[in-house]
């Protein structure tokens, strides 16, 4: 699944319609605890918003046509996240909706259409169809957010406070949290907000690295915007190279969401592989 930093959600996003932005954006910070992901025009046209894993848009009434609440007419939409937008754009013309946006990749990285149903309500249907950081197409980022992850690896090392400097400089992570001391630690880091764990290898609890195992049965996989920049920063750091950045093809026809991708691979100083790419298309 490919994630995208202008368009957090997976699932549904809501859309709802006030004539003043700047105001809704305090209004449902300071009455239910929303925190503003970005905001963009000037004056504000919208603004994304989450309440943890909860995200909405909320938009003036002329950046898509829907009358704002006190008009008394519908006042929001839905993005709905499917895994064919072309598909699901076929089956929705043939039964009649009204298609009012023709399906096409959007400057924030959403592949979408839109539909009015049988009631007059506005529909939007999306896919994720590359990362694009909100500040890349001219939003101003307020707090930097993304999605949280269900599932967190926890890598063990031989020198956990080495590895929380090696992963500062190799990958940019950021410390959350430390415990314990140099002889065993548990940090919390994450790289780009998603987090991940690592902890002193422990033997006798049955943990340990690679390093001392001898052998990985791990592959991390890293995506950014550069990866042989990334790649070479973290040889720089003290990685070992695995396999240079190349062109991966993946034939339409299967299951694999990513159809070609430029990927490396480098073995961190304490036997971890990481892969480290881009997905192109």
């Amino acid at each position: 699944m490919i994630q995208n930093r202008s368009v957090p959600a997976d699932l549904v996003l809501p859309h709802l319609v006030y004539d003043d932005v700047a105001e809704a954006v305090e209004w449902l910070a300071g009455a239910f605890g929303f925190v503003e992901h970005f905001r963009y025009g000037n004056p504000p046209a919208g603004a994304q918003l989450r309440l943890g894993n909860a995200w909405i848009m909320i938009h003036t009434p002329r950046r898509n046509g829907i009358p704002p609440a006190r008009s008394g007419h519908y006042s929001q939409c839905l993005t709905v996240f499917v895994p064919d937008v072309d598909a699901h754009y076929d089956c929705a013309k043939a039964a009649g909706a009204r298609i009012i946006e023709e399906p096409h990749v959007t400057e924030y990285g959403e592949r979408q259409y839109g539909a009015m149903d049988f009631a007059g309500h506005h529909w939007l249907f999306a896919l994720h169809a590359r990362d694009v950081g909100p500040e890349e197409w001219g939003a101003t980022v307020a707090a930097h957010a993304s999605p949280s992850p269900k599932v967190s690896p926890m890598l063990a090392v031989n020198d956990a406070a080495a590895a929380v400097e090696f992963y500062a400089a190799a990958f940019g992570a950021t410390t959350l949290w430390k415990l314990g001391d140099a002889n065993h630690m548990v940090a919390g880091l994450a790289i780009e907000g998603a987090p991940f764990f690592l902890s002193t290898e422990s033997p006798e609890f049955g943990t340990r690295g690679p390093a001392g195992a001898g052998f990985t049965t791990v592959r991390i996989e890293l995506f950014v915007d550069d990866p042989v920049a990334a790649q070479q920063r973290a040889l720089a750091a003290g990685a070992r190279e695995h396999s240079p950045v190349r062109e991966h093809l993946h034939e339409t026809a299967g299951a694999h969401p990513i159809r070609r991708m430029l990927q490396g691979a480098v073995l961190d100083p304490f036997g971890h592989l990481w892969l480290i790419g881009k997905v192109v298309e």
